[in-house]
């Protein structure tokens, strides 16, 4: 199989699989379109970058259950930097997210090596997958792509973004077509309104009767004076005596145009699971708000969706042998940074209590190593009891009988 036959552009079946995605089944307003919506737009960025900054890093488990850094594993540099020669991890990882979000579901193709170890994972678009399998069992269950040909399931990391079945993924854009029809119409609306020149439709009233061409003259007339394709959107009309202008257009403070346009961003937002204040809705914020916004995001948006990507990444990546010792982790410490105060106080608790040597901290911090930066514990406590009886403790009792030696 040719590798590079994967990033070949199929234009019909992406076409085809887009043209299925329409709000309220007809019209024109397909998914495409949808993140010309701004909200959309905000979602899926902010997701999709969140994810991606996040260092994703394979852990070796030992027998007592202990994690250390799997460097010498050929997944390390591919998870961290590089996946394949085409994108960085960043890259990778902001279309697998988008791609779920937006399609429903994240392709991406697994080459390995002759000895079975991954040596490159390559994004592949949705609409160019087929899913075959029978309804009775999933024992045959391949991955078909466009111009590459059948890959085993084992050989494809499969990211679903909402599903029944638990095999077909349904996007986010699918569920929120009524939200999203109506954030588009309610858009399309103002933009008219505007486009107008803030103007009113209404009704001319003539109190004599005209002829078949005097009331086209008359209409044409007012239209050229009103009309903002010709530049004049706020022109002056001329009334004769017995006329009388009519207002028949509900004004947009009674349509409610920005209450509704306002509450489109909060009804989007709830579909992606993300908070306002993260779509930049900052009218009910505070500074609090902003504060404890970000660890919701994390816990209530992004956990679930590191949960699946992870363990989908650990029973595909590594071969079978491997799975039960291997652990993939994001570091999520990247979206918790707190201010120079928390942090200092943050790293001085777990230095205290011997969890974080010196040159681990120096190592979060990006500073160099330094000589004999190991671990450390306060001694100035003792046991319950030797406290109670003002006793020192054992090591206390050792070393004074060693210094009268």
């Amino acid at each position: 199989m040719n590798i590079r036959s994967l990033f070949k552009r199929n234009k019909e079946q992406r076409s085809s699989f887009t043209d299925s995605l329409l709000f309220n089944g007809v019209g024109s307003y397909k998914q495409s379109k949808s993140m010309l919506l701004s909200t959309v737009y905000r979602c899926v960025d902010v997701i999709s970058d969140s994810v991606a900054q996040l260092p994703i890093e394979p852990y070796f488990i030992d027998k007592e259950g202990f994690k250390v850094k799997f460097e010498n594993h050929p997944s390390y540099y591919i998870l961290n930097k590089e996946p394949n020669q085409y994108m960085s991890r960043f890259s990778f990882m902001k279309a697998l997210v988008v791609s779920m979000l937006l399609k429903g579901a994240g392709y991406a193709y697994i080459d390995r090596d002759e000895k079975g170890d991954v040596k490159g994972l390559y994004f592949i678009d949705p609409n160019s997958v087929t899913i075959t399998y029978t309804d009775n069992t999933l024992m045959d269950l391949k991955y078909s792509i466009s111009g590459f040909g059948n890959v085993e399931p084992c050989n494809m990391i499969h990211l679903l973004n909402f599903t029944y079945d638990g095999i077909n993924g349904v996007s986010t854009i699918q569920h929120a077509n009524q939200t999203l029809s109506l954030s588009s119409d309610s858009e399309a609306q103002a933009q008219g309104f505007f486009k107008g020149g803030c103007n009113l439709a209404g009704i001319l009233k003539v109190s004599s009767t005209l002829t078949e061409k005097q009331r086209t003259a008359l209409k044409s007339s007012w239209q050229t004076a009103f009309n903002a394709n010709s530049g004049t959107p706020n022109g002056l009309a001329v009334l004769e005596g017995n006329m009388d202008f009519q207002p028949i257009t509900v004004n947009p403070s009674d349509a409610q145009l920005l209450e509704t346009r306002q509450f489109n961003v909060i009804d989007i937002c709830r579909f992606f699971g993300v908070s306002p204040v993260k779509a930049f809705d900052l009218s009910k914020a505070s500074y609090s708000t902003v504060e404890a916004t970000q660890l919701s995001f994390l816990t209530d948006t992004l956990s679930p969706l590191l949960e699946k990507i992870e363990l989908e990444f650990e029973r595909k990546i590594y071969r079978p042998s491997e799975k039960r010792s291997i652990d993939v982790r994001f570091d999520t410490s990247v979206l918790l940074r707190t201010d120079k105060k928390s942090q200092a106080e943050y790293y001085k608790s777990l230095f205290n209590i011997g969890v974080l040597s010196i040159n681990d901290i120096r190592k979060q911090l990006d500073l160099p190593k330094v000589e004999n930066g190991t671990h450390f514990i306060q001694c100035n406590v003792m046991t319950l009891d030797n406290a109670i009886n003002n006793k020192p403790t054992d090591n206390k009792i050792n070393n004074d009988e060693g210094n009268e030696e």
